[in-house]
């Protein structure tokens, strides 16, 4: 039994579907705010951060809620038996340019990770995982 962060964010462990659905309800505005961030202040595809403290600040915590979700995926991916490698993808910065918009490959392979974990069933008891 350990503290409530080593509870929900290691990296080793098991989360269940349902307890990683009780996230989505921050999990889905941020990744709105994220998204609405890369389109209206991106630049190809990707943002730049000043070095100021705002910008320093907006950089640490979301590259902590980054982290947070990678670990929360990770045990849920090890749940439902899936291989916790596609985790990695994300971090890719691949921006294709789409007309005069880009379009980013990390975002996209980011929310269907989100969704695997949302709609993937959990591995029964017996059942080996890997």
């Amino acid at each position: 039994m350990g503290t409530w962060p080593e509870q929900h964010f290691a990296w080793h462990g098991y989360t269940i579907r349902d307890e990683y659905r009780r996230w989505l309800p921050l999990v889905i505005p941020v990744e709105i705010l994220l998204l609405a961030g890369l389109w209206f202040y991106g630049h190809n595809g990707t943002i730049h951060f000043p070095s100021t403290l705002p910008g320093v600040s907006v950089f640490a915590v979301g590259l902590a809620y980054r982290i947070a979700l990678l670990f929360l995926t990770a045990r849920r991916f090890r749940s439902a038996g899936l291989s916790r490698g596609w985790l990695f993808l994300p971090f890719c910065t691949i921006n294709i340019p789409v007309g005069g918009y880009f379009w980013s490959v990390g975002a996209t392979i980011t929310l269907l990770t989100i969704l695997a974990g949302t709609t993937v069933e959990d591995l029964r008891e017996e059942e080996p995982i890997y």
